[in-house]
Parts: structure tokens; C-alpha cells; sequence
């Protein structure tokens, strides 16, 4: 059973036993270089995906105004940062786990109508799995740490 859950210190182990490879390192940040972020960034919320109360992705939803490079909108949140463990790729976990955010926002971050995020034009793995979840690509790119950045949202 795949499962959302806010970030806790219990997790932490498992984050520092997070391998991604230099090539997933290359399109998004380590979850303990977002957790470090969190720290000191109030709008950020670190979630975890949980298989069977195992740790198997990680991601932030952020509030904050970063939003705005993905859209004008005042309702909308950041997904930041996700990813899932090497070891729990192929299983799904990706799409369940996209599902999950749709009711996990809605109940959590009321006031938002809909999630941004930032997905690298190159990162075609990403791409489908955000297209398959709903995501929509408007059109508005931008340059972003490691390359051009395609702006999707979805609609909740």
C-alpha cells in the first residue's frame, strides 16, 4: 500500500540511504539537501512516500513565491524535488503516488486550487509520468539550474 505522509525525524535514516544516481542528481535535489532547505524555509512541507511504512519517494510541496516562475496564480503550489528510491522504481509508485497528491493537497492546502512544478526538458521519464497524471504543459519555459524547464500544472 502506497501512502503519503509528512516528513518525521523517524524517516531520516532512510533519507540519508537515498541513493540517486549523478544523472537523477542532475534534474532534481537530494532529499536531504531539501530537508536541509526546509529547515529554514517555513513554506516548505517535506513529504515522504511510504510503501508498506517503507520509505520509497520523497518530495516538498512549497507555498512559497518561487511559484510564480510556473504561474500567476495565487492558489497554486510548488512541487519540489521529487523523487522516488532506485529500489522502488518500476513498481508504479510514481503514478499511485501522483494520485495521492491530488487528495493529499486538497486536504492539507485547502485555499490552493492547483500544483505547479518544473520538470527539465530533458528529463522524458518525468515528463510522461507527470503528462500521464494530468499535468498539463502550458507552453512557458524557462532556464533553470540544469537546463530549460517546461512550467506543467494540474488543475484540483
Amino acid at each position: 500500500m502506497i501512502t503519503l505522509s509528512p516528513y518525521e525525524m523517524k524517516y531520516r535514516a532512510a533519507l540519508e540511504d537515498y541513493p540517486l544516481s549523478k544523472e537523477h542528481l542532475t534534474f532534481t535535489a537530494h532529499p536531504l539537501e531539501l530537508l536541509e532547505r526546509s529547515e529554514n524555509t517555513s513554506t516548505y512541507s517535506p513529504i515522504v512516500i511510504l510503501e508498506k511504512g517503507q520509505v520509497a519517494g520523497f518530495f516538498v510541496l512549497d507555498i512559497g513565491e518561487d511559484k510564480f516562475h510556473y504561474t500567476e496564480i495565487q492558489e497554486s503550489i510548488l512541487l519540489r524535488g521529487y523523487s522516488v528510491h532506485p529500489t522502488y522504481q518500476g513498481r508504479g509508485i510514481a503514478m499511485i503516488s501522483m494520485g495521492l497528491l491530488l487528495e493529499y493537497t486538497s486536504e492539507n492546502f485547502p485555499q490552493v486550487d492547483q500544483i505547479v512544478l518544473g520538470v527539465n526538458e530533458a528529463n522524458k521519464a518525468a515528463q510522461s509520468v507527470y503528462l500521464k497524471a494530468g499535468f498539463i504543459d502550458e507552453g512557458k519555459r524557462f532556464n533553470g539550474r540544469s537546463g530549460v524547464q517546461i512550467a506543467m500544472c494540474l488543475k484540483l
